[in-house]
């Protein structure tokens, strides 16, 4: 219930401290303010592994049809949760590009949306600390060899390797990425925002349905299914970064161009998220409660180090480079901009992935320890 209820308390105080810093007796104090709010809300955030591992009463008796669903609706929260605030940073860009805010003027306008979501926020935190079931309110029970056990699942050990690669090939283009969704000037904001509804919205509820009601009978098909699909994120990454989803000549306008190339940069952020919740699954299913959230956390600070190793040493450490090329410049027999020792050890690296996963999954138990 502690580290349940406390990230909400501390992701309320970070948007209030930015909604004071706009304000025209604390706008000299900006910078501070703001400084803080974002170390508040980066540490806040550190703790989205724990609502996954967290939220699945292993020792209750639930369902695999029940895990599914709630992650599902994890997932699929906080993937419209992220593509809003990329939304938010895309406006305040091309505004502060535009010369309309220059941060040299106080706000209360910002106060007026930014503080509400801060109580809204502090409101979570008190429903979570005061309404959840008795069950969240036990203190964890001591396990015997608890690093030994991790020590010894392969899926676990795979699941770091995991991490460091994928981390340290595609975390240097991520906010390229998110940036793809909302830069086009052919398309109004909110039928970029219909495309979302329809992917996040109808597409993942399908989904989530699709694969509660399978899971029945089968719990092993979703892990399965996510492994298959390979690598989404690289694709997606490939797509928005390389050039190639920026025009369309084939689509027969600009519209329809932006409109098709970002359909289907969502489509694979919908195969992306479901291997996410593929993957948390095959953990869900090897592990207990307490070293699954001793396995995402540990991947979260792996993770850290290898996306500080790759802004540092990566081939894409100021853009795409020969990781994600850029296709539209290419012609046949050019060693300029066509494929090198950058793109295929990347892809190659992902497919690993996928392969170890493959490998080790099926070998270990599908039942807790």
């Amino acid at each position: 219930m502690v580290v349940l209820s406390t990230p909400f308390v501390l992701y309320g105080a970070a948007f209030f401290l930015v909604g004071l810093s706009v304000l025209p007796p604390l706008f000299s104090r900006r910078e501070w303010l703001g400084n803080v709010g974002t170390g508040l809300y980066s540490f806040a955030s550190a703790s989205g592994s724990l609502y996954f591992a967290l939220n699945f009463g292993d020792e209750g008796g639930a369902p695999i049809k029940d895990w599914v669903y709630r992650a599902c609706m994890i997932q699929g929260t906080q993937q419209a949760y992220v593509i809003a605030l990329w939304y938010w940073g895309s406006r305040l860009t091309s505004r502060t590009i535009d010369g309309i805010l220059q941060g040299r003027q106080a706000s209360p306008v910002i106060s007026m949306i930014v503080i509400p979501v801060a109580v809204i926020f502090w409101c979570i935190a008190a429903l979570l600390a005061y309404g959840l079931p008795v069950y969240y309110r036990q203190l964890p029970g001591s396990i015997p060899s608890f690093y030994i056990a991790v020590a010894r699942r392969n899926t676990v050990k795979w699941f770091f390797v995991a991490v460091i690669l994928q981390n340290y090939w595609l975390s240097a283009p991520y906010g390229r990425n998110w940036g793809y969704l909302w830069s086009s000037n052919s398309v109004p904001a909110w039928q970029v925002g219909v495309l979302v509804v329809i992917f996040f919205g109808i597409i993942w509820a399908a989904s989530l349905l699709f694969f509660a009601k399978l899971t029945r009978a089968h719990s092993w098909l979703l892990p399965v299914f996510a492994i298959g699909l390979g690598a989404p994120r690289w694709c997606q990454m490939l797509w928005s970064t390389s050039n190639i989803g920026l025009y369309l000549p084939w689509a027969g306008s600009a519209t329809a161009s932006a409109l098709l190339g970002r359909s289907l940069w969502l489509w694979l952020g919908v195969l992306d998220a479901v291997q996410g919740l593929g993957l948390g699954m095959i953990l869900l299913q090897t592990l207990t409660r307490m070293h699954v959230a001793f396995t995402l956390i540990g991947a979260q600070v792996l993770g850290s180090l290898a996306t500080i190793a790759a802004r540092a040493s990566a081939p894409n450490r100021e853009g795409p480079g020969g990781v994600f090329p850029d296709w539209t410049r290419w012609r046949w027999g050019e060693e300029e901009h066509g494929l090198g020792w950058a793109f295929w050890v990347g892809l190659g690296c992902q497919i690993v992935v996928c392969a170890g996963y493959f490998l080790f999954f099926r070998k270990e138990q599908l039942t807790k320890p």
